[in-house]
């Protein structure tokens, strides 16, 4: 039986230095875990919603993504980051994912 849930892929745990890049905009940080579908990362500074990044993840290269949920803490905030390179990503090594509501265009963001 399938297990129903939001989660796609399976988390590992993860822990080295993220940077967050957005135009000349750089936040630093420390992964906490990462899947196939994305990043979870404690942040120096808040970030907004729905924003955009291209995240460096170490030796994992580089990856855009989009924040889809944050959790404010005292001097920055922890983050879910949704890969939005996913599909390719879910091709090589899971079945395929329904990632046609990631993207960073203005209409397809969550309220």
């Amino acid at each position: 039986m399938a297990k129903l849930g939001r989660r796609a892929s399976t988390r590992r745990p993860f822990t080295e230095r993220v940077v967050f890049r957005r135009g000349e905009r750089e936040v630093h940080g420390f992964a906490l875990n990462i899947s196939l579908g994305g990043l979870r990362a404690i942040l120096d500074e808040p970030v907004g919603l729905g924003d955009c990044f291209e995240v460096s993840l170490g030796e994992e290269g580089s990856r855009s993504g989009r924040v889809v949920w944050i959790q404010e803490e005292l001097g920055g905030a922890i983050v879910g980051l949704a890969f939005l390179d996913v599909a390719t990503a879910a091709r090589e090594a899971e079945p395929p994912l329904d990632v046609s509501s990631r993207s960073c265009e203005p209409w397809a963001r969550s309220k």
